[in-house]
């Protein structure tokens, strides 16, 4: 279970990545994209990234892959911190983004040449690392055909070949497996479990939640640019359904006499508590809280399957 605390490496098990009180807001916005961010990823996991389009995701991975400067807050990742190891930063992490990232008119095997050769790896190392990274990929069968010919399965595959060619320690996957069949599917999410016993950090953005129950380690839950939950996968799907939403800081009586009315829940004097049967009310809670104008500092669950705790932390609909 984390604590809150980026900087807290859970003892035996190494932080990988750090980041404190993070905020960012793009130019001429009225409002910042990311608010007060602060998430802790253990080295060697798979760390689940998930909330609505337009909550922040793709601002934070920005930052954390360099591609937009840190104005509020730290980032570090390993021992090298923004902005000034940014490079170093970047030679340790890859992103495989959503859209395919390669040239459709070339062969997989022309792909991989051009972007070995784009990444500078060097010659003598060229042809083992492609090798490898077909191998994971399964692209035997393909290799020397165009990729504009490949099923939607297969262009993920190369995709994701592509982003293994610098043996990145930190891989990022935006929806590896969006408008792919089961049986493509299961083979990506295969292959990322090897990599993850290989020892690769993986961050894991996807509206699919049964994925994420099945490959991620922890998963944070981001909302209007804020982390509205964040915690180990076996702590949210274990048994006990007690849900405690925390708030930053104690209600006043008032408002606590008509959120009482409001939902059923029960406070204990530091947080609200959702007993056994009251589930269904998260929703609810966090409606009122929003309401009265309460913000929610941080939640603690235990029992739900993530779709449950995802449609109710966010009330968006998932992906079907």
């Amino acid at each position: 279970m984390t604590d809150g605390n980026p900087e807290h490496n859970g003892g035996a098990h190494r932080s990988l990545i750090a980041v404190q009180g993070v905020a960012y807001r793009y130019d001429g916005a009225e409002a910042p994209a990311l608010h007060d961010i602060s998430i802790n990823v253990t080295e060697g996991s798979c760390f689940g990234l998930l909330g609505p389009n337009g909550a922040g995701k793709t601002t934070l991975i920005s930052l954390l892959t360099g591609l937009l400067r840190v104005q509020d807050g730290r980032i570090r990742i390993g021992d090298r911190t923004f902005p000034g190891d940014a490079a170093a930063i970047k030679r340790m992490s890859a992103l495989v983004p959503q859209e395919y990232a390669f040239y459709p008119t070339l062969t997989a095997q022309e792909n991989l040449d051009f972007f070995a050769g784009l990444y500078e790896i060097p010659t003598a190392q060229r042809a083992a690392r492609m090798e490898e990274c077909i191998a994971v990929c399964s692209l035997q069968q393909v290799l020397h055909k165009r990729s504009e010919s490949y099923s939607g399965g297969i262009k993920r595959r190369l995709n994701l070949a592509i982003g293994l060619l610098t043996s990145p320690r930190l891989l990022y996957l935006d929806e590896p497996t969006v408008g792919i069949d089961a049986q493509s599917r299961h083979f990506i999410l295969a292959a990322i479990e090897r990599l993850k016993e290989r020892g690769m950090t993986i961050i894991y953005t996807s509206h699919y939640m049964e994925e994420v129950e099945q490959i991620c380690d922890d998963v944070a839950i981001i909302g209007e640019g804020r982390v509205v939950l964040q915690e180990s996968t076996s702590t949210l799907l274990q048994g006990g359904r007690q849900l405690y939403v925390t708030p930053t800081s104690v209600p006043e009586p008032a408002v606590l006499e008509r959120l009482a009315a409001e939902v059923p829940a029960e406070w204990d004097g530091a947080r609200f508590v959702l007993t056994p049967g009251a589930e269904h009310a998260l929703s609810a809670l966090l409606a009122a809280l929003e309401r009265h104008a309460v913000v929610v500092e941080r939640m603690q669950m235990g029992g739900h399957r993530l779709e449950e705790i995802y449609l109710g932390v966010t009330r968006t609909e998932l992906r079907v």
